[in-house]
């Protein structure tokens, strides 16, 4: 089968390591790798992928032994003379049937490898979204949080000044109705909050020291080439060796249907005479010829060649989807965290003091307080969407593992 990705080795694993040195400049903290080592050795998904493999070496092992065992036949007959004889029989594989199952074998096991790894980066993916989503879900409740105290001291301090006559009823029961409308923001905050930290509780044990910060995250991809990356893909690579396993078959189905030759060496006595004898014994393949096992085989060659194409073309496109995404994302929290973010500084504080001049009004002051605080909510979201982003590409090009250190 031909191999689209059939480049040097020095040629991807430096391609490997410039992508690895760009996206782990600000470092994986070593908590971040203990907590995705201990995951990944304890998971049954990873170990049901390393048994699969440990089967797959097995078989490859058993493929490499001879197919036929020698056979003994002794016979005895007791008629006008006694005869006495022992033979040694033994099939040959001469029609190579061996070679061509423990070169399927080797295919298979570099499938059962490269399954593994797919299997791990799926699971350090799902790790990583999950433990995204609950620092995110966590900050979330903790700015809803800090709304629900921002209003309700509001809320206090209109209903000092409504006592001393310098604002109205109504200033009042807009401060109520705003402190209400946080808490039940804050409700769903904190119940997607824990949502989200169960579901990374039931994926692993939280560590001692709690869960791990998240890495900052580099500014702009580097520079990649997408045939030489997704060369190294897992699942392709996974893909690519069961087609190659499925071709290879075919030379199995075509030598199964060529006989192995038994012969017979026997020898004895007849009363008082010796024997001595051979046999050589052929199947006839009349009645079954193998040709519906030879077609099973082709078809299956050319079901597993093109899932291979199928799957190289959808991981082409999430690649480059996965690259835009991040891009996008990643230039939005960029503009957010060079120009949004310091024009919020200290404005709740200025909005406060304006309000208490009297140079706004409450109406005014609720809307822009809200109007601000809904600004850090969507920062938060955007941060991670962010994060997000970079899962995806980790997962769409393959270097989970090399950007853990792993």
């Amino acid at each position: 089968m031909q191999k689209p990705f059939a480049r040097p080795h020095w040629l991807t694993g430096l391609l490997l390591m410039s992508i690895t040195c760009a996206a782990s400049a600000s470092g994986v903290s070593p908590a971040l790798q203990r907590l995705a080592q201990d995951f990944i050795a304890q998971h049954p998904a990873a170990q049901a992928a390393r048994a699969d493999l440990e089967r797959a070496e097995a078989e490859a092992r058993a493929s490499s032994q001879p197919l036929y065992n020698p056979e003994i036949e002794v016979e005895y007959e007791d008629a006008t003379d006694i005869t006495k004889t022992v033979g040694l029989a033994q099939t040959f594989d001469w029609a190579g049937k061996r070679r061509a199952r423990d070169t399927v074998s080797k295919d298979s096991i570099r499938a059962a490898q490269a399954a593994l790894a797919g299997a791990r980066q799926d699971l350090l993916g799902e790790l990583l979204s999950e433990l995204g989503s609950t620092i995110t879900n966590g900050q979330a409740a903790q700015l809803a949080q800090r709304r629900v105290d921002l209003l309700n001291d509001f809320l206090r301090l209109a209903e000092r000044r409504y006592k001393a006559g310098d604002v109205g009823r109504t200033d009042v029961d807009l401060a109520r109705l705003a402190v209400s409308e946080a808490r039940m923001q804050l409700a769903s905050a904190s119940a997607e909050a824990t949502a989200a930290d169960a579901r990374l509780v039931a994926l692993v044990q939280p560590p001692a020291g709690g869960w791990p910060t998240l890495p900052a995250l580099p500014e702009n991809l580097p520079a990649f080439n997408a045939d030489d990356l997704l060369g190294q893909h897992p699942l392709l690579r996974q893909s690519e060796a069961e087609a190659t396993a499925a071709r290879a078959s075919i030379a199995i189905a075509q030598r199964e249907r060529r006989p192995d030759p038994t012969i017979g060496i026997r020898g004895g006595k007849e009363d008082d005479d010796t024997l001595l004898g051979v046999t050589v014994s052929i199947p006839l393949f009349v009645r079954n010829t193998f040709r519906a096992e030879l077609d099973a085989a082709n078809a299956d060659a050319i079901r597993a060649e093109q899932s291979y194409y199928n799957r190289l073309r959808r991981a082409k496109g999430s690649l480059q989807a996965a690259a835009q995404r991040y891009s996008v994302t990643r230039a939005a929290l960029d503009y957010w965290e060079q120009s949004g973010q310091s024009s919020l500084k200290g404005r709740i504080d200025l909005l406060k003091r304006l309000w208490e001049t009297g140079e706004t009004s409450t109406t005014d002051y609720l809307v822009q307080l809200q109007q601000t605080l809904d600004t850090q909510a969507s920062a938060v979201e955007l941060q991670g969407a962010t994060w997000d982003a970079w899962v995806a590409w980790l997962t769409a090009s393959g270097t989970t593992e090399h950007w853990l250190g792993l």
